[in-house]
């Protein structure tokens, strides 16, 4: 996580802009005061359980409290696209194959994208097969009218602020 100042600067002002005293967001919290005001002056760091509690409390983004920036990735263009999936196969601590099926061979023309869970040369992959089987999970429910756009966002963003400093470094050579 960044650091634990940064995040209890922004616990507090959050805290502020929702007009909670640090006895109201800690009674919430079921904390006593002074463990948020060791979370608002950066004694200790809340863990990503208390920061998604604290960022529903605070009717804000766990992504948010934590100073995560979502990039601005515009995908306007199938070419833009493919930039992004050569620039994945570029990181290190990712891996994946190519499945295509295509007729003759099959009556199916479809590919796909496989990141194998327990590729021992891409450490990041079990991550991304867990938040993928998430995702596909959250997307259904969307789908289905189960859920809806407010709660799907929410469960991103806590996704978001809790991979937010998984480094992918880039592979020798590229």
């Amino acid at each position: 996580m960044n650091n634990g100042s940064d995040i209890g600067n922004r616990i507090k002002e959050a805290r502020k802009a929702q007009h909670l005293s640090q006895t109201e967001l800690a009674n919430r919290l079921g904390k006593t005061m002074r463990t948020v005001q060791k979370y608002e002056s950066g004694e200790i760091e809340p863990s990503i359980g208390v920061l998604n509690e604290i960022a529903n409390i605070l009717n804000i983004s766990p992504a948010e409290l934590i100073g995560y920036q979502k990039k601005n990735i515009t995908l306007d263009t199938l070419s833009d696209v493919l930039y992004v999936l050569n620039e994945l196969n570029k990181k290190a601590g990712l891996h994946f194959n190519i499945d295509v099926n295509r007729p003759p061979k099959t009556e199916e023309w479809s590919c796909s994208l496989k990141f194998m869970g327990n590729d021992e040369i891409a450490d990041n992959n079990a991550d991304l097969c867990l938040f993928l089987e998430r995702y596909a999970d959250e997307r259904e429910s969307l789908e289905q009218g189960l859920s809806n756009e407010d709660r799907f966002n929410h469960w991103f963003e806590t996704e978001l602020a809790y991979y937010a400093n998984v480094a992918l470094p880039d592979k020798k050579g590229d």
